[in-house]
């Protein structure tokens, strides 16, 4: 197994092999954490207790049915603020000592955990269950052939779109980005912008960048081969860059979420890239255009085919957990149980969460409301269903991967103002991001040459 140079967070330095480095696949090698260690196993007369932090909706309901059919063992939950903040914070309990067995989080956070050394190797308790998770998400809760956190959710990623003004500008939902763009054009011209990229978040080009097949951090033995350049990426750059040319989008920042979904509702802003959870904010906010709204596959970049966007969530289990196997088993609970996963999935009791779990079809229904879609809805179900198989591989958040992205913002609310162009940015992303990797001690080279 190749020693990777040493990743730095902070302060501290810790060493994470180089096979470690590609999620989704890869050789097969040793763990670079401890091996599997159980830790302490609760009885009925004396159940361990599991210290576990979240923030999503529905969680404290799904942990009270855990408790409920558990004796041996207990989770104690407690709330916490999402996103960085809940990152930051596992890391500082952490440094002093005190993380919680269990930890909600985001798949981008698996690579640095495990550097990190915070995310324990769960393996040996997930594996078993191994058959009662989708594939594509199994497989993405994984650093080289190990699991180092239990999938809870998934993103599968679709087109919306106001139909009523599509049928008015006599147009059909796009196949592919090229038609998507043009649309922009026709739309413009009646008063409509096609999406909305607000200024501080780049999102929208890294999951076009992922949807068109980009892998912008790749592990080549002992490196981190960078590639913000490649085919795939440089095309989903110029369906961004004609549209902010051509005026085809708004640019409402997200900090005022209400205006943003009052853009979609009064038809402003004419159509989404989106993923089921996003659904319930429409229909928490919206007034007037319920019923309007239809859905289609995402549009097809002729790089990355029919493929879709679709990070995970899950629960991660910590290094410093007592007892790993009982956390681990408990987050498969969660995440397999049929009634936990009922909650999680309710747009009401839950955060409309899409199921990992291999048999999800039947909750899709449940999860888009049929008030948004109106008589549009069954047909919404199926786009769902099938955009659930369709989802893309490959795709690796790097070790700095946070740090990129901070970056990219800074550069991408100059995009947005025309003040530089895609390109710029993405030449300058990949100079950055070699030098910020070799900063900090990790190998890294320039992929696309």
């Amino acid at each position: 197994m190749n020693a990777m140079k040493r990743f730095i967070t902070g302060a501290a330095a810790v060493s994470l092999a180089a096979s470690l480095a590609a999620c989704g696949g890869g050789p097969a090698a040793t763990p670079a954490g401890p091996s599997a260690d159980p830790g302490v196993e609760g009885t009925d007369s004396q159940p361990v207790t599991l210290n576990y932090w979240g923030w999503k909706k529905g969680t404290a309901d799904q942990v009270k049915l855990f408790n409920a059919a558990h004796k041996n063992v207990q989770i104690k939950y407690t709330e916490v603020k999402g996103g960085s903040d809940a990152l930051n914070g596992l890391r500082n309990a952490a440094s002093a000592g005190n993380a919680p067995d269990l930890q909600q989080g985001n798949q981008d956070w698996m690579v640095p955990l495990v550097a990190e050394k915070v995310a324990a190797d769960v393996t040996p308790w997930l594996s078993p269950s191994k058959d009662k998770f989708r594939e594509s998400a199994y497989k993405a809760s994984q650093v080289n052939d190990h699991n180092y956190v239990v999938p809870t959710e998934q993103a599968p990623q679709f087109f919306v779109y106001q139909k009523p003004i599509y049928d008015a500008a006599n147009l059909s939902a796009p196949k592919t980005m090229d038609e998507f763009v043009d649309q922009g054009k026709v739309l413009a011209g009646q008063g409509h912008k096609i999406t909305n990229m607000a200024g501080e978040d780049p999102s929208t080009l890294v999951n076009w960048a992922w949807q068109a097949g980009a892998q912008w951090y790749k592990a080549d033995g002992d490196t981190w081969k960078i590639n913000f350049l490649d085919r795939a990426t440089m095309e989903a750059a110029d369906v961004t860059q004609k549209l902010i040319d051509e005026g085809a989008i708004s640019t409402q920042t997200f900090a005022d979420y209400a205006a943003v979904q009052q853009m979609y509702d009064k038809g402003n802003t004419a159509t989404r890239h989106i993923w089921t959870w996003s659904t319930n904010g429409m229909v928490s906010n919206f007034k007037e255009s319920f019923g309007n709204w239809a859905a289609a596959p995402i549009p097809e970049f002729s790089t990355g085919g029919n493929a879709n966007v679709s990070p995970i969530g899950g629960i991660f289990v910590t290094e410093q957990s007592k007892s790993k196997k009982a956390a681990a088993e408990a987050a498969v609970w969660l995440a397999t149980e049929k009634e936990s996963v009922t909650i999680a999935a309710d747009p009401i009791k839950g955060a409309s969460s899409f199921p990992v779990i291999a048999d999800s079809d039947s909750y899709v229904s449940t999860l888009l409301p049929e008030k948004l879609f109106g008589a549009n809805h069954a047909e919404a179900v199926k786009v769902a269903v099938e955009a659930s198989k369709n989802i893309a591989p490959d795709w690796t958040y790097g070790p700095n991967y946070t740090a990129m992205y901070t970056e990219l913002a800074d550069g991408w609310a100059r995009v947005i103002t025309k003040q530089q162009k895609v390109t710029d940015l993405l030449k300058h992303m990949q100079e950055w991001t070699i030098n910020d990797l070799k900063k900090k001690g990790i190998n890294a080279a320039d992929g696309s040459v």
